[in-house]
């Protein structure tokens, strides 16, 4: 799993202009191994807790998107940030060693696990700025629109099976069915996996703009986050749903998302897209960042981490939640 979340964002290692490229591969290679080994990332993971004294099992690392989930359902938000706080972990360690050496502060890593997790403590946000002006430069001097025709996974039962863009061509469906059926792969509609659907869809319906990963500290948490798009006024945030009425619950929540992308990578302006499946439309919002709505999610939300219980959601939403066992809300 954190060998897939260095691929994602390969380009943050890209070659700069003052580091042989020989070095970079060196470095994706000794981060993707330190990331791909559960073991040594939970090692540095307790570490790194010990130097921000707090106790092993304290909520530190948390998600935008996942905190945005607060206005689908406040006590999942809560559990999905604990279960993927290794995975926001892993990202924050990747972006300050590669960052560190994009940026000339280090040109290698030696040192115990404790001078690891220091690398990166020099990063300011006008650095960030300047790794995101010169991806935007890269963005367009380069004419390659990447988008996917299929992804294959592992469905609940374990058994790979392979999900089609709905934005394809009837031609490209049966070409990707056809290779399916030669794999031996079955095939499975878009809407069994929202979100696979919403990766698909995003590549070929989305709006192009440069983006970054960085995290920021907010209380004791670090907040990590990544845009779908960042200009010099605005935060871009893509979404996909079936139909209208699973729109009005998701908006809220795509908006309170952008709002966490305008605080915290400080821009005044959001602009969301919603595209609705059933209707091929696409829903456009653009409006001020509501930095208000973030402090007064971000305060309720480490409420619930220590103990308060808020107003449970709209009882259908349980049915499928994948915390239902385990959450109070249900009982």
């Amino acid at each position: 799993m954190f060998k897939q979340i260095f691929s994602k964002l390969n380009w943050f290692s890209r070659k700069s202009e003052n580091i042989p490229e020989t070095i970079i591969d060196k470095v994706k290679t000794n981060i993707s191994e330190i990331i791909g080994n559960r073991d040594e990332l939970e090692k540095l993971f307790l570490i790194e807790k010990r130097r921000r004294g707090v106790k092993e099992d304290k909520l530190i690392f948390i998600g935008m998107a996942n905190v945005a989930g607060y206005y689908w359902c406040a006590m999942k938000s809560l559990f999905e940030n604990k279960k993927n706080e290794l995975v926001f972990f892993a990202s924050y360690l990747e972006d300050r060693i590669l960052y560190s050496f994009n940026l000339g502060f280090i040109d290698k890593l030696t040192g115990s696990k404790e001078k690891l997790l220091e690398i990166g403590e020099k990063i300011t946000f006008d650095d960030i700025e300047r790794l995101l002006r010169e991806r935007s430069k890269e963005d367009q001097n380069s004419k390659v629109n990447i988008s996917l025709d299929a992804e294959t996974i592992t469905d609940e039962h374990g058994n790979k099976v392979m999900v089609i863009n709905p934005d394809l061509s009837l031609d490209e469906k049966l070409y990707c069915e056809k290779q399916a059926k030669v794999e031996g792969i079955p095939v499975r509609s878009p809407e069994e996996f929202p979100l696979i659907r919403g990766k698909l869809l995003e590549t070929t319906r989305k709006e192009k703009y440069p983006t970054i990963r960085w995290n920021f500290n907010w209380n004791d948490y670090v907040v990590v986050g990544v845009p779908d798009g960042i200009t010099e006024s605005f935060v871009y945030e893509f979404k996909t749903t079936r139909n209208k009425f699973l729109m009005s619950y998701l908006k809220p929540v795509a908006l309170l998302q952008a709002d966490l992308y305008g605080y915290f990578f400080r821009r005044k302006e959001k602009r969301v897209q919603i595209y609705i499946v059933e209707e091929k439309t696409t829903k456009t919002l653009n409006e001020q960042v509501n930095s208000k709505k973030v402090i007064n999610v971000l305060e309720n939300f480490n409420k619930i981490d220590n103990g308060w219980m808020p107003i449970p959601p709209k009882q259908w939403k349980c049915k499928s939640c994948e915390f239902k066992e385990i959450c109070q809300l249900t009982k």
